[in-house]
């Protein structure tokens, strides 16, 4: 991971070189992104500040668990052969979607990259999930899409260290040139030397520079971006989800570190003369009383004054208020409910207040989600253009709108149960067919009379007999 880091921070010679320009992010938004990341792991406290909270972490994981707490996906046709493939990608999709959305959250963005790897039933693709300080962005079209970037793996073997520098860079018509480049090292925070590509097994075979025969339309990376707006230096980059409650995390980590003095100071001590705390024993041995519980004053016996005990009255309640304060600005910030950072002890009384921010946190975490689906349906779409240019799969059609369905389950201002509920009422009074029913439950096409006769034979296998029965008479 050093190798990674260094690459991001510009710290190793040679890499601009390698990939043929610099990361178009500024300097500030450079500065920005190692700032996020940093604050997400820092644990360590300062004299200034106590990170004890751990707000990146919590607000990454609540809103992370949110999501996908009831989360489910499924490929329709996964009976067939095209199906039952791509329903194997989706599983293997589904196996880092906490990572890779918690990556996003916490950078701002990630990349999701399909990668051959051989199962049971044959080669499929396995995600790689690569975080934006992973990786160079060397260009962007108007629209913020990569169109050419960086990327690096390491791999230590035989005592050296290995990085595989990958450029990929994608042309107007949608072709995808990949170039990639070895290098040996026996420090893991340097390049090194070039190497052979086949130095290392996995990349034996794999050709410095190659153009995919089909266009893919983008660098066969799979983007995943926060749905906000840069408020850093107003570029196309994206930004991390508590970019903007920056300032109160600090503030927060600041209260706490004066909360802790508080108690340090607060304790009960003893006042005394200075030259009690360094005593000498008859031996000649010095003894140092304990300044925790002593506290040495120069000339204080000279004021007549003998031992006296000191405990100031603790001001928790006025940090402890301040610290609510900011909790609940982050959570306005954000747009989370109220009490999932901030005491819920302390809003148990503002039943409308806690109304208004769940219904904010229930669009939170909608926006969110349509990050994850989005995603999931390039990624499908990606690996079905891979699949057949690598001969993995056939060349069936294959329409990721309609085979693809994901359940989000209860929502808190969305309640599918409820609405399936009415939906049958609706069917049971004979104001709604049946057919569009089950397109609504199962998230399928219902326009065309074809759509509906597919949902028959599917789900309704006697009336399809019925209605096939009646046309055949009329015939």
């Amino acid at each position: 991971m050093a190798i990674i880091k260094a690459l991001f921070d510009r710290s190793v010679s040679g890499v601009a070189e390698a990939f043929g320009a610099p990361d178009i992010a500024s300097a500030e938004m450079q500065e920005a992104i190692r700032s996020w990341i940093a604050e997400y792991f820092r644990r360590t406290p300062s004299r200034e500040s106590d990170p004890c909270q751990r707000l990146p972490y919590t607000i990454v994981h609540k809103l992370e668990k949110g999501m996908f707490a009831e989360y489910a996906s499924d490929i329709q046709d996964a009976d067939s052969g095209k199906g039952a493939w791509m329903a194997e990608n989706l599983a293997q999709l589904d196996r880092v979607r906490g990572e890779a959305m918690q990556w996003m959250l916490i950078s701002g963005e990630a990349w999701l990259k399909p990668v051959p790897c051989q199962q049971a039933g044959g080669m499929v693709f396995r995600p790689r999930l690569i975080r934006r300080n992973q990786a160079v962005v060397l260009g962007r079209g108007p629209d913020g899409a990569v169109t050419r970037i960086g990327t690096s793996e390491q791999t230590a073997w035989e005592n050296a260290f290995y990085t595989l520098l990958e450029a990929r860079t994608v042309d107007a018509s949608g072709y995808l040139t990949i170039k990639n480049r070895l290098y040996c090292s026996k420090d893991s925070g340097q390049l090194g030397a070039p190497c052979d590509l086949g130095t290392l097994p996995q990349y034996k075979g794999l050709p410095e520079t190659f153009v995919l025969p089909r266009p893919v339309g983008s660098v066969g990376l799979v983007p995943l971006r926060t749905p906000l707006a840069n408020c850093v230096d107003g570029s196309m980059e994206a930004i991390s989800i508590y970019e903007p409650a920056m300032g109160l995390i600090h503030n927060i980590n600041r209260n706490e570190a004066l909360l802790n003095d508080e108690y340090e100071l607060g304790r009960h001590r003893i006042v005394a003369p200075a030259e009690m705390l360094q005593i000498v024993d008859q031996e000649g041995r010095r003894r140092v009383l304990k300044d925790n519980v002593f506290v040495g004053v120069e000339e204080y016996h000279a004021q007549g004054a003998g031992l006296t005990a000191f405990s100031p009255a603790l001001r928790h309640e006025a940090y402890e208020a301040r610290k609510q304060t900011y909790l609940k600005s982050i959570e306005n910030v954000i747009g989370m409910k109220r009490g999932l950072l901030s005491d819920v002890q302390e809003v148990e009384k503002t039943a409308y207040e806690i109304a208004s921010t769940a219904g904010d946190y229930n669009l939170s975490l909608i926006d969110l989600q349509h990050v994850w689906f989005d995603a999931v349906r390039e990624y499908l779409t990606l690996c079905d253009t891979l699949g057949q240019m690598y001969r993995y799969c056939d060349s069936t059609a294959w329409d990721v709108r309609e085979q693809l369905s994901i359940s989000w389950g209860n929502g808190i201002l969305y309640d599918p149960d409820k609405n399936w509920s009415e939906i049958l009422q609706m069917v049971q009074y004979e104001m709604l067919r049946p057919e569009i029913a089950l397109a609504w439950k199962y998230d399928l096409p219902w326009e065309t009379p074809e759509d509906l006769a597919a949902i028959r034979a599917k789900y309704m296998p006697e009336l399809e007999d019925i209605a096939r029965e009646a046309r055949e008479r009329a015939m």
